[in-house]
């Protein structure tokens, strides 16, 4: 890691301790999520992403609510050093949230260890894409609505009509820990690839139009 982009990672780390939002996003994730795992079973990971993508939205879009994005691209001209920073300070907070949030929810639900990797990774990845899509969006509750309906409302919906659903993201996502239609090793690279494309989507955009 180059000495420029390891100070932009801590800065965008302390930026992350001091908001309250993040605080206690992870806090209720982590210990909400095991709590539903008693009653839906380790299904309550599909809940508990809602925890991952709201912590990601808030690593990239949460500066765009006042003028602190035009504060930090005076600090860090160079967009994408910022926006690899921030990537690298939502994994530092999201990767031993996921980890820890998987774990407490496969004893609580009793389900096999053996899960806890492909869980912890898909909470990552889709906190990863929410990032992504914030910095596209610019709106903290724009991208939290977006999200949460396409996976809590359109993703269900078409999976009652059509395999094909399985290819969305979030259904993709879920095969690393719970194989389906999809083995985990094809939900894996079905979920890289929506990174893939929207994160390159994401860097064209940031690095090209103006911090309004």
């Amino acid at each position: 890691m180059s000495n420029a982009l390891r100070h932009v990672f801590a800065a965008e780390l302390r930026k992350l301790a001091t908001l309250p939002a993040v605080h206690s996003t992870v806090a209720i994730t982590v210990l909400a999520t095991p709590g539903l795992a008693l009653a839906a079973g380790f299904r309550a990971v599909e809940y508990g992403q809602l925890g991952l993508i709201l912590l990601g939205i808030l690593t990239s879009a949460g500066e765009y609510g006042g003028s602190q994005i035009h504060i930090s691209l005076l600090s860090v001209p160079n967009r994408t050093l910022l926006l690899s920073g921030k990537v690298l300070a939502y994994l530092a907070v999201a990767t031993p949230a996921a980890l820890l949030t998987g774990a407490l929810s496969i004893v609580a639900a009793e389900a096999p260890g053996a899960a806890l990797p492909g869980a912890t990774v898909y909470l990552v990845m889709i906190g990863l894409l929410a990032l992504a899509v914030a910095v596209l969006l610019r709106s903290v509750a724009g991208t939290v609505a977006t999200l949460a309906t396409s996976v809590f409302v359109v993703s269900p919906l078409l999976a009652a009509v059509t395999n094909a659903a399985e290819y969305l993201p979030d259904r993709a996502g879920t095969s690393l820990y719970r194989p389906g239609v999809l083995s985990a090793w094809e939900g894996g690279a079905v979920m890289a690839a929506w990174l893939v494309i929207t994160f390159a989507v994401t860097v064209i955009t940031f690095t090209k139009r103006d911090a309004r």
